[in-house]
């Protein structure tokens, strides 16, 4: 009796071993702001969570209900300083750092990264990942097509898995590309369940926007067919406008999948940027990331820098040999290399430098963003109602006179000049009266 229920007990516990919750992605970090960030995981099976965060003042501990997918947000925390954290699941635990963003304003130099298009190039986008993981940046932006359908769970547990230990201490901002949407519908469900992104778009998480010290940033939906050129472009100039009379702000960087200026395969994508461009120039746009052509390439177009990152694993593109007008004329970089951008703001000066997968660096471009327009109209449009298509107009600063002595010489053309010739003439007009008397006389 005794060996047979030494034989139960041993398969019983084999059986609750195998039972045993199983973490599947994560922990990763979402949603940084000044005082909360979000963390992320999923389980094979529904089970509750906990998170501690420790740093000045303590620990902070948030708990969550039983789901696969875990989502903690954490508030109460301390602007641009550094935690470290813990998630707790069952018996087992889970460690890594984060931290939160400075205030909205702050005059702090940052950096972050930019990255897209890894879809199903496993070792390449290794090999990105890897690299990327020797930077310390504050957050990463993603360019899209991290998966190439978005429907595939193991196609998404393939990208969670490489990107597993750069996600865990760093937050990451994604973009949708066309290949992370999913069904005849096209829709975005799996990418929306992975990412937690602030929800203040009017199609919730597909489009969204986030302050990060002096700058905005506008992460877009450029998938065309569902509505990137109906209603998100009404709630791009409100974000425009709002950067432009928030005197807090100085630069506005955008990401989005598809690029307006590229010579590669796709090419530029015509609609985007005669609908989009316009609005980037008027408001003054520092910069637009793009994907979707698996290459790099600089443009510039009216004072906005264009720049393609889709080198994040999927197979590189060759260069388009009928390249269109409007791409060439814009173009003043181009190369087929895995790579990911590297983006540094200091003031008013801007870094970039594309960096390849072994480490070097493809080039870099510094410029100073100073020439920020101000706008004169200072009511916003409210939320749900569609901006106007003109914009408001710019109003150029005037630069008061600056106060200079008197010149000690007359000027050209003053009234001391004028008094002068006068005098001179009334002069000569009574030396000619007094020769003519004397004659008569």
């Amino acid at each position: 009796m005794r060996l047979v229920a030494a034989l139960a007990l041993v398969v019983g516990l084999g059986a609750a071993a195998s039972a045993a919750p199983k973490l599947l992605k994560g922990p990763y970090l979402q949603d940084q702001a000044p005082t909360s960030i979000t963390v992320m995981w999923q389980t094979d099976q529904a089970m509750p969570g906990t998170v501690v965060v420790t740093g000045p003042g303590g620990d902070i501990t948030v708990t969550t209900p039983a789901a696969r997918i875990g989502e903690a947000e954490i508030t109460g925390l301390t602007p641009a300083t550094r935690y470290s954290y813990r998630l707790q699941l069952g018996e087992k635990s889970y460690a890594g750092e984060l931290s939160t963003a400075p205030p909205v304003g702050a005059d702090v130099p940052f950096s972050f990264l930019v990255v897209g298009d890894s879809r199903s190039g496993v070792e390449t986008h290794r090999r990105v990942v890897e690299r990327m993981a020797q930077e310390v940046p504050d957050f990463i932006l993603g360019t899209g097509d991290m998966v190439d359908e978005g429907a595939r769970q193991d196609q998404w547990q393939q990208f969670f898995d490489i990107e597993a230990s750069l996600l865990r201490d760093n937050v990451y901002f994604p973009a949708v590309g066309n290949h992370d949407r999913q069904g005849k519908g096209r829709t975005a469900d799996t990418y929306k369940a992975y990412f937690s992104v602030p929800e203040n778009g009017s199609e919730t998480e597909r489009y969204y926007a986030f302050d990060y010290a002096a700058s905005r940033f506008l992460i877009l939906d450029s998938n065309v067919h569902s509505f990137g050129l109906t209603d998100q472009t009404a709630w791009i100039e409100r974000q425009l406008i709002s950067a432009r009379q928030n005197l807090a702000i100085k630069h506005i960087f955008v990401v989005m999948h598809h690029p307006v200026f590229s010579v590669s395969l796709h090419g530029g994508h015509t609609d985007l940027r005669e609908k989009w461009t316009p609005l980037f120039e008027r408001y003054g746009v520092a910069a637009v990331f793009s994907g979707h052509d698996h290459v790099y390439t600089r443009a510039e177009h009216d004072g906005v820098r264009y720049f393609v990152s889709g080198g994040g694993g999927a197979p590189l593109y060759p260069f388009r040999p009928k390249s269109r007008a409007p791409d060439l004329a814009a173009l003043k970089k181009f190369e087929r290399a895995f790579h990911f951008l590297r983006v540094t703001v200091a003031g008013a000066r801007i870094e970039i430098t594309a960096v390849r997968s072994d480490g070097s660096p493809i080039e870099t471009t510094t410029w100073q963003d100073e020439s920020v327009p101000t706008l004169s109209t200072p009511a916003i449009p409210a939320a749900g109602v569609r901006a106007p298509t003109a914009a408001p107009p710019l109003v150029v600063p005037i630069v008061p006179p600056v106060a200079v002595a008197a010149p000690t010489v007359a000027e050209p053309g003053g009234p001391s000049l004028w008094f002068a010739v006068l005098g001179i003439g009334l002069l000569l007009l009574a030396a000619v009266v007094v020769v003519r008397t004397l004659r008569k006389g």
